[in-house]
C-alpha cells in the first residue's frame, strides 16, 4: 500500500518538475504565453469541479464569478487606484459572493434547472459588458464593451519567464486548496449530498446551505483564477464573461474526471496546448471542444480518472499491488509468501 501511494504522489510531483524544467528548453515566448494561459484555465477548471464534479450542482454558467473577479481587478486598479494586492483580494471576495449567490438562487432546484439558471445569469452578465461602454479613458476612447478595461498593473512588462512560473505556482496552491477541501469533512458531505440529496437530508444534512459553500468556495478559486487572467492579459474583457469559458471549464472536467480536481486540471493543460498550440482559430477550438466533450461522454463516461480506475480494476489492480484472486490464494496458502 505504501509503494500504491508513492506512485499516486509521484507522478503528479514528476509532472510538476518537468513543467519547472520546461523554460529551461529555451522555448518562444508563444509557448510560454500558452503554457501560463493553460495553467490559469486549468485552475478554473479544477474550480468547476468543486461545483460541478464534487458537489453535483452542474453550473454552465461558472465564467461569471472568473469574469466578475477580473472586472473588479481592472475596475478597482484603474479607477479607484487601490493597489494590486487589495484589488485581488476584493475581487476574490466578490466571486465568492457572487457564487454564493448563485447557490442561493439554485438551492431549490436541481439537475438541469440549475444548468438553466446559470447559463442565464451568466449569459445576462456577458450581454450586459458587451453592450456597455464604462467610462471614456485619456484621449476620448471608451473602456469597455468588446474592448474591455485596462488593468493597472505596477510593473511595465513582465517577462514571460516570471509570468510562467507564477502561474504555475498559483496553480498548484489552487490545486493543493481544492483537494484538502475535496478531502475536508465538508467536502465528504457535498459528496454524500451529490449521491443521493433524498438520504442526505433525511440524515439532517441541510442542503441548501452546503450547496451555497460549494458555489461560494469554487466561485472564489474561479475568481482567482479570473483575477490572475486579467493580469496576464492585461485587461478585462467581455470574454470573461462568456459561454464559452464555461462551456471549456465543464468539457475539461467531464475529460479529466469530474469530482477528481486533478483529472480537470490534467485535461485542460492537455487540451489546452493541443488546441492553442495548432494555432486553431476560435470557431474550430469550439468544435473540437464539443467532440471531445461528446466522445468522452459516450465512450468514457468516468472520463480519463475513471476510465483508468476500471482498467485497473477488470485487471485486478489493487492498492497493495495485488489481484484480489492472488491475495485470497495467499490467505489459503496456496500462494507464494
Amino acid at each position: 500500500m505504501r509503494n500504491a501511494a508513492s506512485y499516486r504522489g509521484g507522478w503528479p510531483a514528476a509532472g510538476i518538475g518537468l513543467l519547472l524544467l520546461f523554460p529551461l528548453s529555451s522555448p518562444d515566448a508563444f509557448f510560454l504565453d500558452v503554457f501560463t494561459t493553460g495553467f490559469l484555465l486549468a485552475a478554473f477548471a479544477a474550480s468547476w469541479d468543486v461545483v460541478g464534479g464534487v458537489s453535483g450542482q452542474i453550473t454552465l454558467g461558472h465564467a461569471l464569478p472568473f469574469g466578475a473577479a477580473a472586472y473588479a481587478c481592472a475596475l478597482l486598479t484603474s479607477f479607484a487606484g487601490w493597489p494590486l494586492p487589495l484589488a485581488v483580494g476584493a475581487a476574490v471576495l466578490l466571486a465568492a459572493a457572487v457564487g454564493a449567490g448563485i447557490g442561493t438562487l439554485s438551492a431549490p432546484l436541481a439537475g438541469p434547472f440549475v444548468a438553466l439558471l446559470t447559463l442565464a445569469l451568466g449569459e445576462i452578465a456577458h450581454e450586459a459588458a458587451v453592450g456597455h461602454t464604462f467610462f471614456s479613458g485619456p484621449g476620448g476612447y471608451a473602456w469597455g464593451g468588446e474592448g474591455g478595461i485596462p488593468v493597472a498593473l505596477p510593473w511595465r512588462d513582465a517577462s514571460p519567464f516570471s509570468s510562467y512560473y507564477a502561474a504555475l505556482v498559483f496553480l498548484c496552491l489552487a490545486s493543493f486548496g481544492m483537494l484538502r477541501f475535496l478531502r475536508s469533512e465538508a467536502g465528504l458531505i457535498l459528496r454524500a449530498v451529490a449521491g443521493s440529496p433524498i438520504t442526505a437530508q433525511a440524515s439532517g444534512v441541510p442542503i441548501a446551505r452546503f450547496k451555497r459553500l460549494a458555489f461560494a468556495v469554487g466561485s472564489a478559486f474561479a475568481g482567482a483564477a479570473g483575477a490572475g487572467f486579467a493580469l496576464h492579459i492585461g485587461r478585462a474583457t467581455a470574454t470573461d464573461l462568456s459561454l464559452e469559458l464555461s462551456f471549456q471549464a465543464a468539457t475539461f472536467a467531464a475529460v479529466g474526471g469530474r469530482g477528481t480536481i486533478v483529472g480537470p486540471v490534467v485535461a485542460a493543460l492537455v487540451l489546452h496546448l493541443l488546441f492553442q498550440g495548432l494555432s486553431l482559430s476560435p470557431s474550430v477550438r469550439i468544435l473540437l471542444y464539443a467532440l471531445t466533450l461528446l466522445l468522452t461522454l459516450r465512450f468514457f463516461p468516468g472520463g480519463v480518472v475513471g476510465t483508468g480506475r476500471e482498467l485497473a480494476s477488470r485487471l485486478g489492480w489493487t492498492e497493495g499491488g495485488r489481484s484480489p484472486r492472488r491475495r485470497g490464494r495467499d490467505r489459503n496458502g496456496e500462494g507464494a509468501p
